[in-house]
């Protein structure tokens, strides 16, 4: 099975508002087109102080989108859940959950960069206790529990449009993160394939009679996919784009990889082009693949990476709605 995801997260080198501008307005247009045409879904993130512009409010942006389109879904990869107030998350996710009538999953995670704590008052080093007061709290405010101690009017609403509530996972890639996981009933979200610790989790649901749900990347690593007709040009006009978030992502650590598409370290286009995280390829070599893979999993298009230049984004997405996916229909 083959799933088309849109990755978006509005950073470019320079982080000027004009650009910021049209890259979101660009975003919104390829998500709205591509919700007509077989896309099933678009993916954000969550990062602050980056200098770039990168996306701070996922929930924010979760909502544009999901207004914009009325059949993909939109996923959250993820929320920083220590940073957030765990009341107003909840109450936040709950409206999108309304406003898009059940269209918006989220995952929280822990995070790793210690400067975004820094920024907004936060201590680092509390970051696994407050994880575990948010989960209680957001799930005790969507059952419609009140939120203030004997004062019985002090609730979200009734109930949530998703029931029992909003869908949503606990990210990480440690055995803590499924124990915690398993310990609020909620689903597991992997930022790579990880058999064993999906073994893990699935024998602690088991033993909580609790039914597993489990989001963990297919077995080969596909990076993110841009289509075009000749690689090795696009690779020569186009590179320096996906060399620049290649290199601010993965300086944020540089001691090991924290997502399937995370690079620590590098630093030549050579390097991120042999890694196969950033991929150009033409639509027959895309069809080509996929078709030769059952378990293909997730195609995932990241049109605007760096400040793509939006021609060449949109170029990329319609080679896929127009070309790659009636061929595999």
């Amino acid at each position: 099975m083959t799933v088309p995801i849109l990755r978006f997260n509005f950073a470019s080198p320079d982080g000027d508002p004009a650009t910021r501008h049209e890259i979101i307005s660009a975003a919104m247009e390829l998500a709205e087109w591509g919700d007509r045409r077989g896309v099933a879904a678009v993916s954000i993130d969550e990062h602050h102080v980056t200098g770039h512009g990168w996306s701070s409010n996922p929930v924010m942006a979760a909502a544009m989108f999901l207004q914009r389109t009325e059949n993909l879904f939109l996923s959250i990869d993820c929320a920083l859940g220590p940073l957030w107030n765990p009341v107003r998350l909840a109450e936040d996710i709950a409206f999108v959950d309304t406003v898009s009538g059940g269209r918006l999953h989220t995952t929280v995670g822990l995070g790793y960069r210690e400067v975004e704590y820094g920024a907004l008052g936060v201590d680092f080093s509390q970051r696994a206790p407050l994880m575990d007061h948010l989960l209680r709290t957001m799930l005790a405010a969507w059952s419609g529990s009140p939120i203030v101690e004997h004062d019985p009017t002090a609730r979200l609403a009734s109930a949530t449009w998703s029931k029992p509530h909003p869908p949503l996972y606990v990210g990480g890639g440690v055995r803590a993160t499924a124990r915690r996981a398993v310990r609020f009933g909620l689903g597991l979200s992997l930022p790579a394939h990880q058999p064993d610790l999906a073994r893990y989790y699935q024998e602690l649901c088991g033993q909580a009679g609790i039914e597993p749900l489990l989001i963990m990347p297919a077995p080969v690593n596909r990076g993110m996919v841009y289509l075009c007709e000749d690689p090795d040009k696009a690779w020569h006009e186009f590179g320096s784009h996906i060399l620049w978030e290649a290199v601010t992502y993965g300086a944020w650590s540089r001691d090991r990889a924290l997502s399937s598409m995370h690079l620590p370290g590098v630093q030549s286009l050579e390097e991120v082009r042999s890694s196969g995280r950033y991929r150009f390829l033409t639509p027959d070599q895309l069809v080509a693949e996929v078709r030769d893979c059952p378990d293909y999993g997730a195609l995932v298009l990241h049109p605007l990476v760096g400040g793509m230049p939006i021609d060449e984004a949109w170029n990329s997405l319609q080679l896929l709605t127009d070309d790659v996916l009636p061929r595999l229909a």
